[in-house]
């Protein structure tokens, strides 16, 4: 988030820092960092945008914690999923609960499971697999999902027998009009 207002203080150490930025940068780097300095100096908060433009806003740790539970959960699913015959697996409707990705243009959750993937080599069983989803209502299967997963992430067992996976296949097939709306 970009802000409206700094101290005098802080806008001398960010002066400062680009001064020597520009000392230290190429000849496209000094003129950046030579604007930068003029709108710091000159208190042009409306320019802020150009000083801090390379800076995104924070993820906040519950984005984070979101995704690991949803990725604690769809694990859970999938070796469940694994180690049912296949006659079991032909009861579920298997395609509606997959995990789907997160939608770019809520570009925190995308962006966040993106760069734990490919960056930080976390949860590689998503490496080189589609991350984007492709619709919009992800986060609603998914939380409806988690409320499920949240009664059995107590229990003993580690894996979900068959009526427990139809369990969110039917609290998925409950999505409505309502729900896509909440949004």
């Amino acid at each position: 988030m970009i802000p409206e207002s700094i101290t005098l203080l802080e806008r001398q150490l960010l002066i400062n820092q680009y001064k020597i930025l520009a000392v230290l940068g190429d000849e496209i780097n000094i003129e950046q960092n030579l604007k930068r300095i003029e709108i710091l100096e000159k208190g042009y908060t409306g320019l802020y945008p150009k000083v801090f433009n390379t800076l995104y806003e924070e993820v906040p740790i519950s984005v984070y914690k979101e995704i690991e539970d949803i990725l604690k959960m769809y694990k859970r699913i999938n070796n469940s999923i694994r180690l049912l015959p296949d006659e079991e697996k032909k009861l579920l409707n298997l395609a509606s609960i997959e995990f789907e990705g997160f939608d770019q243009n809520n570009g925190m959750y995308y962006h966040m499971m993106s760069y734990l993937v490919e960056q930080m080599n976390e949860h590689q069983d998503y490496k080189g697999r589609e991350l984007k989803a492709h619709n919009t209502s992800c986060m609603i299967k998914y939380n409806k999902m988690l409320r499920i997963h949240a009664e059995f992430d107590q229990s003993e067992s580690y894996n979900y027998s068959l009526s427990d996976l139809q369990k969110f296949v039917d609290i998925l097939a409950d999505i409505t009009e309502q729900d896509l709306l909440v949004k």
